[in-house]
């Protein structure tokens, strides 16, 4: 159902088609009809001033004959005239005739004697007089009446009688006016036959025209129509892609943006899965370690014993807080947040400055080599902060105390270059993709991280447009993580 204010696509176009073809076809059945007339009034009047000239060389040797008491008189053959009576009674006339009829108008009568139409053409010869109203009628056709058509003056005219409009062509010809007659009707009779046999089929072609094109668009639109069907037949936990029976080149991109809609949709749907059975398995021994100092604290013997406990109880619950602040961090990494222009270099800065206690004290001095430039990235300033707070932190994790570590930020290129480099053991190259997955520990490790530092570090990247690389440091020692991001004047 067509909800108010929405406009279907079939009725646009069918509408749309019925109106262009009707101002066009109109116009057209307009121009023929008007010069068709134009060419009828043209024929007409020289075929009325042809049988005048035709009277005046036919009817001189029998004009001796006539009488002020007795003109010639042209009559009709009785089924000539009788034809119009059989045209109102409708007898003995076919189908095809009555259709005519209908679609027409007056359909004239014909026959081997001649043809109905000649009633609407008539004569007069006019003897010449000094006196106009002294002339004598001489010959007349049936049709004309007793008195003159017209005033006795050479030329065309329109006349109205008894019976209707005539156009009147007036000849003088020696001592002879000749008026050759013809009902106007009749001219209008053609123009109207004209008019629908022009008309009549273009309509026709006009209503054939739209329903095929009704069909042709139904057809064309019955992807569309198949499309949404079947997204409203999805079920919430169906993600598979789209199929349909016949995919038209301009729907092609929709189905494409729909199945990659989906897929991003059943990505996201999977991370979250990842995320929660990843959090409950990460976080079931660290509780439980915790429970069992807690115990132990309970059954201490003595106030050494509980201390003990208790500090082993707190180092477990500081494990516990930086695990769930990573998690919280890496899911944060993979939503959409908030952006505003950020200078990484203050950023950078920062998260040195928060991390350089902790860095002294675990014997891992902070170099930072920051350049001039902003650095301005669009971006949530807090995850670029635990971007770089965790290359930081896996660094000082994993560097053998006493080594530095060097952190630098250059622009070039239209790009920030951030790097951290460590002394310490590196990274294998076969297992450099595998540590950015989350919870992924290298086997064998001294570190005692959550898994989540490197993972986290990609997902801000990314969103940001960037890539990361981990290199060998300085001599092949150690390791060394590149991040290349885009700035925010180039993108």
């Amino acid at each position: 159902m067509v909800q108010p204010g929405r406009v279907s696509i079939r009725l646009l176009l069918l509408a749309g088609s019925a109106v262009i073809l009707l101002g066009v076809l109109g116009s057209t059945v307009w121009l023929a009809v008007v010069a068709g007339r134009y060419e009828a009034d043209e024929l007409f009047d020289a075929r009325l001033a042809t049988s005048a000239r035709v009277l005046d060389s036919l009817m001189a040797r029998q004009i001796e004959h006539a009488t002020l008491s007795s003109p010639l008189v042209m009559d009709l053959p009785a089924p000539i005239r009788a034809g119009a009576r059989a045209h109102e009674a409708g007898a003995n006339m076919s189908f095809s005739w009555h259709l005519q009829d209908w679609l027409f108008g007056h359909h004239d009568v014909e026959s081997s004697l001649g043809h109905e139409y000649e009633t609407h053409i008539a004569y007069q010869i006019w003897s010449e007089a000094e006196d106009e109203g002294a002339a004598a009628l001489l010959a007349r056709s049936s049709s004309a009446p007793a008195s003159p058509f017209a005033p006795l003056r050479k030329g065309f005219s329109d006349h109205t009688l008894e019976d209707g409009v005539w156009r009147v062509f007036v000849l003088h010809s020696g001592d002879v006016w000749i008026q050759v007659a013809e009902r106007a009707d009749a001219r209008e009779e053609l123009s109207a036959k004209l008019g629908w046999a022009t008309g009549a089929p273009l309509l026709i072609g006009l209503l054939i025209v739209l329903l095929l094109t009704g069909l042709l668009i139904g057809y064309g639109l019955a992807p569309l129509s198949e499309l949404a069907e079947r997204i409203a037949a999805r079920r919430p936990q169906d993600d598979e892609p789209l199929s349909l029976t016949r995919v038209p080149s301009e729907i092609e991109p929709v189905l494409s943006a729909l199945n990659g809609l989906f897929g991003r949709v059943r990505s996201t749907l999977e991370r979250e899965r990842r995320f929660i059975d990843s959090a409950a398995h990460e976080l079931r021994t660290p509780l439980a370690a915790l429970k069992i100092h807690a115990q132990n604290a309970r059954r201490a013997e003595d106030a050494a014993q509980r201390d003990a406990s208790l500090d082993h109880l707190l180092a477990g619950v500081s494990r516990s807080v930086h695990l769930a602040e990573q998690m919280l961090a890496h899911s944060r990494a993979g939503r959409q947040t908030d952006c505003v222009p950020v200078s990484l270099r203050d950023v950078t800065r920062d998260a040195v400055a928060q991390r350089r206690p902790g860095c002294d004290a675990s014997g891992h001095p902070l170099e930072l080599d920051l350049c001039d430039a902003p650095c301005m990235l669009l971006a949530d300033a807090t995850g670029l902060s635990s971007m770089v707070g965790n290359l930081i932190d896996n660094a000082q994790r994993y560097a053998p105390s006493g080594s530095a570590i060097q952190v630098a930020l250059a622009a070039r290129d239209g790009q920030a270059v951030l790097s951290v480099s460590d002394a310490g053991p590196g990274i294998p190259v076969e297992l450099r993709e595998r540590v950015f997955e989350p919870y992924y520990r290298i086997p064998g490790s001294a570190g005692s991280g959550s898994g989540l530092g490197l993972a986290i570090v990609r997902e801000v990247v990314e969103r940001l447009g960037g890539q990361i690389a981990l290199l060998d440091g300085e001599g092949g020692h150690g390791m060394r993580v590149e991040l290349t991001i885009p700035l925010l004047s180039e993108r």
